[in-house]
């Protein structure tokens, strides 16, 4: 029972001795019966569908025999078996939803097929009953010289050959194991309300050769696309399948009737079907959707319209047309635009406010522009560690993505007058970005600044002002899977950036608050190279991709300080602010195929135009010479939202 978990004890027994070794006289004698149990061959199923008439009559057992039928059912894993019955089981084993008997079966009997399951027939099959597939799968892979009646519910396939095959309403007939030749030696019938299924791929179709008459009374083809199509994107151009005629019918006999309808799984497709005397051809050709008829973005929309113009041949474009709907088809054009690349430079722009936040939390320690005490130096360096993290909502044009970065900096000033601080910085950081919604693209960027500020305070005025560059090594990696198809591109280009701010601020001593109104304006030039990326078919190129950010911030901090002994002091403050972007928000980007076509234009996110800053720092002094600062700041748009945090030290000296 374990080799055969869904059969019978009484089939089983009927294996065990149709699969006996012969001894004696051939056949069933008087001294051996059935001969000596062969368990080598039982285990590749039955040899014999057996009926009274393969019974000697001498040894024959009036009503010992049954039904003429085989009935093969085979429920799938996890049915259970025999139920109600004392040999009530879950049918457990994997032959429970595909077997395969390799033994030629011979005998007047006949098979049923049953049950949701697979049976494949791999031998030279010369059983004369009937063969009726009821249910799930039979799949020839070898010969039979029985009938076959499909009927509905069943599904004939393989690349064997029948004696006569009929398919009646419901009944499928799908020739191959996956695209293959299904040989008919007499005659086909497909009935009315049956179902030929023709597999298709770029180069080749499924198949029946017929030896005698085919007659097709309206019955339905189904076309539907090959499941192994995963290598097609890993070279610029394949076989085209526009125009491509594949011979699906082939009769001897000749072509009687045509068939009713012809239903595909293409979103951009249609199967059209003409006759002559012996066969049945198919021409697959553009139906009347074009490419971007299936869009719903704008960037969806922009490279579909791209790879429309792409020739036939083409793997991007090939790999579209294959698409089974117009959902498979969004997903397509979503991970074909390249959105990750405008992302990523949207990203290292805003990211640059995390230099313009160190240098303006450090210009604004007190006492900072205090001349120092006889003998004192008035010389500092800081350092500060700084992380963040983000997310964006995205729009209905462009995916949300989430975002994260860390990095060091470190600075050293000293007063070059009263009151006037000039200083030098320099850091590192690593930005992460990874989007959503199904664009399967993740971006990340090291990053090396370098800049200078310079502080001026006189009374409550303080006027501060810096300058950066940081140059950007960028890496992106793009997974595509969509439909049957998958690709992989990556490339790393180098960018740049640029930026100079400005912050005037009034402070307010209102005991024992002190508030600070303040205004401050950056710009911000970033600049990254032209690229190519590495990878398969879907690879994209960019040309330099330049942007101008010019930012105003206007706000309010309140301060206050707490003395927490004689050489300990406490100062803490909050930040409210709003920053208005006084320039174009959209980051936008023209890419192309590397392989061929027109450029098209992708957008991500568009940067906010309106956001709240929000801030809280918390600075203590450790001794005359030594500070600790610990800072929180926020960016909250209505789309983006940044959290950051950082440590600071700073050391006078």
């Amino acid at each position: 029972m374990e080799r055969f978990p869904y059969m019978t004890g009484a089939q089983v027994a009927d294996v065990l001795k149709t699969t006996a070794t012969d001894l004696g006289a051939a056949g069933v004698d008087a001294l051996y019966g059935w001969g000596m149990i062969n368990l080598g061959k039982a285990v590749n199923g039955p040899s014999m569908f057996v009926t009274e008439a393969d019974i000697p009559a001498e040894f024959r057992i009036n009503g010992a025999y049954g039904d003429s039928q085989f009935v093969a059912d085979l429920p799938g894993v996890g049915a259970i078996v025999d139920a109600g019955k004392p040999t009530q089981r879950t049918c457990t084993g994997l032959q429970c939803g595909l077997d395969v008997w390799s033994n030629a079966i011979a005998g007047h009997g006949g098979l049923t097929k049953q049950g949701i399951g697979t049976l494949v027939l791999s031998g030279a099959n010369s059983y004369s009953g009937p063969t009726l597939v009821n249910q799930g799968r039979l799949a020839i892979n070898g010969s039979l010289a029985s009938a076959v009646t499909v009927n509905n519910g069943g599904v004939l396939g393989g690349t064997g050959s029948v004696a006569s095959l009929t398919a009646n309403e419901g009944g499928t007939v799908a020739p191959g194991n996956s695209i293959g030749t299904l040989q008919v030696a007499g005659d086909l019938n497909l009935a009315p309300g049956s179902n030929y299924a023709v597999e298709l791929s770029p180069t080749a179709s499924d198949r029946i050769v017929v030896g005698g008459t085919a007659t097709v009374s309206g019955a339905n083809m189904a076309l539907t696309l090959e499941n192994d199509n995963a290598a097609l994107l890993s070279s610029n151009q394949t076989s085209g399948v526009i125009g491509r005629q594949y011979n699906v019918l082939q009769a001897a006999g000749g072509i009687q009737g045509q068939f009713g309808s012809v239903t595909d799984d293409y979103a951009f497709l249609a199967g059209n079907l003409a006759y002559t005397g012996s066969g049945v051809t198919l021409a697959l050709e553009r139906n009347g959707d074009s490419f971007a008829s299936a869009a719903q973005t704008d960037n969806q929309r922009s490279v579909a319209q791209a790879i429309e113009q792409l020739s036939a041949g083409n793997s991007v474009y090939e790999s579209v047309i294959l698409s089974p709907d117009t959902a498979t088809a969004r997903r397509a054009f979503t991970q074909l635009s390249g959105e990750v690349h405008p992302a990523i430079a949207t990203q290292l722009i805003n990211d640059s406010r995390q230099l313009r936040d160190a240098v303006g939390d450090r210009l604004r320690v007190a006492g900072l522009y205090d001349q120092p005490a006889p003998g004192s130096e008035d010389n500092s360096v800081w350092v500060k560690a700084l992380g963040a993290w983000g997310k964006n909502a995205g729009s209905s044009d462009a995916a949300s993505s989430t975002s994260s970065l860390g990095g060091l900096l470190a600075g050293v000033d000293g007063l070059i007058s009263d009151h006037t601080r000039l200083g030098a910085m320099a850091g590192y950081s690593d930005t992460s970005l990874s989007l959503g919604d199904d664009t399967h693209s993740r971006a990340s960027a090291d990053s090396y600044h370098l800049g200078a500020y310079i502080g001026h305070e006189q009374g409550p005025v303080r006027l501060t002002a810096g300058a950066s560059h940081s140059w950007h090594r960028i890496d992106v990696k793009r997974d595509l899977q969509f439909g049957a198809f998958s690709d992989r591109q990556k490339v790393k280009r180098d960018a740049q950036s640029s930026q100079v701010f400005t912050e005037a601020a009034y402070r307010l001593n209102l005991q024992p608050l002190t508030l600070e109104p303040f205004a401050n304006l950056a710009y911000v030039h970033f600049d990254s190279d032209s690229f190519t990326e590495k990878g398969g078919a879907t690879a994209l190129k960019g040309s330099d991709d330049t942007r101008d950010t010019v930012l105003s911030t206007l706000g309010m901090r309140a301060g206050n300080r707490f003395n927490l002994n004689d050489s300990q002091k406490l100062d803490v403050s909050a930040t409210l602010g709003w920053q208005h972007n006084l320039s174009d928000t959209s980051a936008e980007q023209h890419l192309a195929f590397a392989s061929a076509g027109n450029s098209f234009n992708t957008q991500s996110v568009s940067m906010d135009r309106d956001a709240a800053a929000v801030g809280a720092r918390a600075s203590l002094a450790l001794g005359k010479d030594a500070r600790i600062n610990l800072d929180y700041n926020g960016l909250l748009g209505a789309r983006d939202k940044t959290h950051g945090v950082g440590l600071s030290l700073d050391w006078q000296f």
